[in-house]
């Protein structure tokens, strides 16, 4: 539901601002691309270990960079959104209301999509999706029952 035009975002994004912005995220992405790709490597190249708390320890280590890589992937996704929102003169817009996000906010989250009140209101929304999702506790105590 975009309210304002890509022309709201000019207003608030200079062509400096803009310019710097869009490096960042570059850099940004190189770095995380980097950081990824070093990941991969190391794990095709680690040799297994005999003993089995080094083992143990070696899963250990890969679930975590699994975990970090695709966290990583991610925000390089989000990057390469927020550089095509870049090129279509819609980046700092919100997606929700069409307002524009604010500098600060675009400095500290270069890749956000909703101002803070949007961000807000979307997060709460998924809480309680998640929450009717979960089973009620009696629920899950009349099953345990039943076992």
């Amino acid at each position: 539901m975009r309210v304002k035009t890509a022309a709201a975002s000019k207003v608030q994004l200079d062509r400096r601002t803009t310019n710097e912005l869009r490096r960042f995220l570059e850099d940004k992405r190189l770095v995380l691309m980097q950081s990824v790709r070093s990941m991969i490597g190391r794990r095709a190249g680690a040799e297994p270990e005999a003993e089995q708390a080094a083992q143990a320890t070696e899963t250990l280590l890969e679930e975590m960079d699994v975990t970090i890589a695709a966290r990583q992937s991610r925000q390089v996704a989000q990057i390469d959104e927020a550089l095509d929102r870049l090129g279509r003169e819609e980046y700092g817009l919100c997606r929700d209301c069409g307002e524009f996000i604010g500098l600060a906010r675009l400095k500290a989250l270069p890749f956000a999509q909703r101002c803070r009140p949007c961000q807000d209101r979307a997060e709460r929304t998924e809480r309680v999706g998640e929450v009717r999702a979960r089973p009620l506790a009696a629920e899950v105590f009349a099953e345990a029952e039943l076992v």
